[in-house]
């Protein structure tokens, strides 16, 4: 089974699953998101969108409640749309107190029958803001954590999530694109810390994909990001760097139902 770990919702979604089926991938783990550059129409319309893009990952837009919600029921039309094709990833608001944070999990992902939390954004200096959440996770069944491992984070906050990591250890992790520029250290960490995963979506460039992908095979997750980048490409790559079918297979869809138990 092919399953893409990591893109965000696609309007319409039979677009996605067009894509989906010209590319031969089964299921996709789909995120919420409330950014759509799929639909812009020429350079003006993208700009506002890469723009709100750019202060969700740069921690300069405020995590409103409401934003959250309207995202997650964006996201559970899509998935009811497809219920066989789509497994629900959803975000939650950083900044809650314990209380809320538990309340807002159980309405929105528990309720929801979500897989799992994500993806998370914080800016840089933030990550120790995620401690709630791991704490939350915990309360429900222990939730998978999925965190954005590339700009604006730095090489410390790639430390912040490790020791997040080892403080909850029954938590699985997966950090996004492989670290970004801080892939070696990614590498290193994972190697030693047993439930923290790499996603390789956004791969820092071909020869990290094929370095991260058989030196820690078991240890990623193939992503794609979509809209922002091509399933069948994204596939291609993987399977060109890949050394044998066994680290293939692995990548591209064992580890993350192993994970998720599909």
């Amino acid at each position: 089974m092919i399953i893409d770990g990591h893109s965000h919702v696609i309007l319409p979604a039979e677009k996605h699953i067009q894509i989906m089926n010209q590319a031969g991938v089964n299921k996709t783990i789909l995120f919420s998101t409330s950014v759509h550059p799929e639909n812009t129409k020429d350079l003006k319309e993208l700009k506002i969108e890469m723009k709100k893009l750019n202060d969700v990952v740069g921690g300069k837009s405020p995590s409103l409640i409401g934003t959250k919600r309207k995202s997650i029921n964006e996201l559970m039309t899509v998935i009811k749309s497809y219920p066989d094709r789509y497994i629900g990833f959803g975000n939650v608001p950083l900044g809650l107190n314990e209380n809320d944070t538990n309340l807002y999990i159980g309405e929105n992902i528990a309720n929801n029958k979500l897989a799992g939390i994500g993806e998370f954004t914080p800016a840089s200096g933030q990550v120790k803001l995620l401690d709630v959440i791991f704490k939350a996770s915990m309360n429900f069944g222990r939730f998978p954590i999925w965190i954005h491992g590339f700009n604006p984070l730095v090489l410390q906050d790639i430390r912040d999530v490790a020791e997040l990591c080892k403080t909850y250890p029954d938590i699985p992790v997966i950090l996004g694109h492989l670290g970004g520029s801080n892939w070696m250290t990614a590498i290193e960490l994972a190697k030693e810390i047993p439930n923290l995963y790499l996603d390789t979506s956004a791969y820092f460039s071909t020869l990290v994909l094929k370095i991260v992908i058989n030196e820690i095979p078991q240890k990623c997750i193939f992503g794609v990001d979509m809209p922002y980048g091509d399933l069948q490409l994204s596939l291609d790559a993987v399977r060109k760097v890949c050394k044998d079918s066994y680290v293939e297979d692995a990548v591209l869809g064992n580890n993350v139902a192993k994970l998720l138990k599909l």
